[in-house]
């Protein structure tokens, strides 16, 4: 069940645009800050449990529910729903191909739009320098809206993937800073395992011995996020390596390819354990 509803989810999202403006997180905001006005400066690990109690027990006791109820059916259905609506929360593929687009066309001002939503901060108006900071951030943003969502899908279903999108809302609210902190302590921390095992596909899906070395030649840090940052950056490059790059885009390009060759390879892992039993 768990790899149909990732196939389904997956093409569905690509396929239905319009499905990436329900993922309206304003909800959480407004019930985060909330909670967070009531308790006031409490401990933050005490308003981090208070904030995600309500959202993920409600889903929790759903997906109870719903399990072995008519033939799975509605349990099925429920995980695509809740599968789609944690991905993201924007398409990184659609958010690719309208930088592509606005750069061929020649319009600065909608490729530095789109460059700042991949890479998610201001980005350089320098072309070569957006470009590449475009690249590296396709490499690690692959795990932040694609791959640790599956993951996290497929160990606790539903439930996990909310979870994991909850922490991961709650790590952006930097007005409450303290909060924020532990809250993306925690997301890295769920993020670890997802980030090894989708740079693994990086190497497996393109130069392995340039991923080996880059892997082991990466800057080491004790901050958790920026560990997984560089082992996807870094990783993604190093199999990226001794490829044509004629076109000022083709790295681009190959970020992309690199990301979706290395989702197919775990989706393929995932389908041979859901037949060895391992997954149902």
């Amino acid at each position: 069940m768990a790899l149909i509803s990732i196939i389904i989810g997956l093409f569905l999202d690509r396929t239905f645009r319009h499905l990436h403006d329900l993922r309206d997180m304003t909800w959480f905001e407004f019930y985060s800050q909330a909670i967070q006005r009531f308790t006031g400066k409490r401990m933050p690990p005490l308003q981090f449990i208070l904030i995600l109690a309500l959202p993920v027990l409600l889903l929790l006791s759903i997906q109870i529910l719903l399990h072995d109820f008519l033939f799975n059916v509605p349990a099925f259905v429920f995980g695509i729903i809740v599968f789609i609506y944690c991905l993201g929360p924007a398409c990184l593929s659609s958010d690719i191909e309208a930088y592509i687009y606005a750069r061929k066309l020649g319009d600065d001002d909608e490729a530095l739009h789109y460059a700042g939503t991949i890479t998610d901060s201001a980005a350089s108006t320098s072309p070569d320098q957006q470009i590449s900071d475009v690249t590296r951030a396709i490499l690690n943003v692959a795990n932040e809206r694609i791959f640790a969502t599956i993951f996290w899908f497929i160990i606790l279903g539903p439930f996990g993937c909310m979870l994991y999108r909850l922490i991961s809302e709650l790590s952006k609210q930097i007005e409450y800073d303290q909060l924020s902190e532990f809250s993306e302590f925690i997301h890295a921390i769920m993020a670890w395992i997802p980030a090894r095992m989708l740079a693994a596909g990086y190497a497996l899906t393109g130069n392995f011995d340039g991923a080996y070395h880059a892997y082991r030649d990466r800057a080491h840090t004790s901050d958790l996020s920026e560990s997984n940052k560089e082992v996807l950056v870094a990783t993604g490059l190093g199999a990226m390596r001794n490829l044509d790059m004629e076109d000022e885009l083709a790295s681009i390009y190959a970020a992309q390819a690199l990301v979706m060759r290395a989702v197919i390879v775990w989706v393929g892992i995932l389908a041979v354990m859901t037949l060895g039993g391992i997954f149902n």
